[in-house]
């Protein structure tokens, strides 16, 4: 009990510091969300998911840390957007309990093609029934979870599966159940909350995703001379941050948008992504990002 009052009085002091004074600059840094715009080309792509948009946002952590205007604020620049897809890459609050309330207080995510959300360690923490009450205010926000499920989208006799697995920390995650719900995919989107389960994926050789989109590792929150002072990766810098390509697979890790232990970022940058896919025939794979 002691323990746990001495954790809350660190939280709320941490939280009181100021956000917007550029003296104290870790935690100004904190509170500066960067968008970036993203083009992703793949010869695997079929054409006609040529110049489909995605907007990509993970590690909100609701909470003390990030306020409802802040939440509000990052709902906004997405509909600003226009994007023709929503995905959402888990840990929405600081504990289960404000992931479910950032579901309540998020204005509603419009997309012609939906909004689909993973789920991350801090939203699955302790009774099983706070997944369900998360579940159940994602499908209330107009949002699909997915646990070990995926979401299909069909042009021209194409099919274009956006997939994840339940949280490799927290959860139960199922490739293998996955993996038989791609067997007709045309191109598969990987989006679990954390990178950690990469190497699983490798391991299988029966899951065949073509991208992958995750979160996690928030770029590490303060990196010095180029490596991380902690990580919440398993791999440490491993996947840290950005774009990799390891055994084929195409993967982009987010610094995401909020923060957790400490309200402070320094070479770590939060990041909320906007990405066009691109079909190139013959070619090889490429990635243009640039800040806007």
């Amino acid at each position: 009990m002691l323990r746990q009052k001495a954790r809350k009085w660190c939280i709320n002091v941490l939280a009181a510091v100021p956000g917007d004074i550029k003296l104290l600059y870790p935690f100004y840094l904190a509170n500066q969300l960067t968008a970036l715009q993203e083009i992703y080309a793949s010869p695997r792509l079929p054409q006609a998911f040529d110049g489909l948009t995605i907007a990509y946002a993970s590690d909100i952590h609701y909470g003390p840390y990030l306020s409802e205007d802040r939440a509000k604020d990052l709902a906004s620049r997405i509909t600003a957007w226009q994007p023709d897809l929503v995905i959402l890459g888990g840990d929405y609050g600081m504990v289960p309990e404000w992931s479910t309330a950032f579901f309540h207080i998020m204005p509603r995510l419009h997309a012609p093609c939906g909004v689909v959300a993973a789920i991350g360690n801090h939203d699955r923490t302790g009774s099983s029934d706070n997944l369900s009450q998360l579940t159940e205010a994602m499908n209330n926000a107009g949002v699909m979870p997915l646990v070990n499920d995926c979401m299909h989208l069909t042009r021209e006799g194409k099919q274009l599966s956006i997939c994840s697995t339940d949280d490799i920390k927290s959860g139960t995650p199922d490739l293998r159940a996955v993996a038989r719900k791609t067997q007709s995919s045309s191109f598969v989107i990987f989006a679990p909350h954390s990178p950690d389960i990469i190497p699983a994926l490798h391991a299988i050789g029966t899951f065949q995703a073509d991208l992958a989109l995750c979160g996690h590792t928030h770029g590490s929150q303060v990196v010095l001379f180029g490596r991380s002072l902690h990580s919440s990766s398993k791999y440490r810098d491993r996947y840290r941050t950005g774009w990799i390509r390891e055994n084929g697979l195409d993967i982009m890790v987010s610094n995401g948008v909020g923060t957790s232990l400490m309200p402070v970022r320094l070479g770590a940058p939060a990041q909320v992504h906007h990405i066009m896919l691109k079909s190139a025939p013959g070619g090889s794979p490429y990635i243009i990002r640039r800040e806007g």
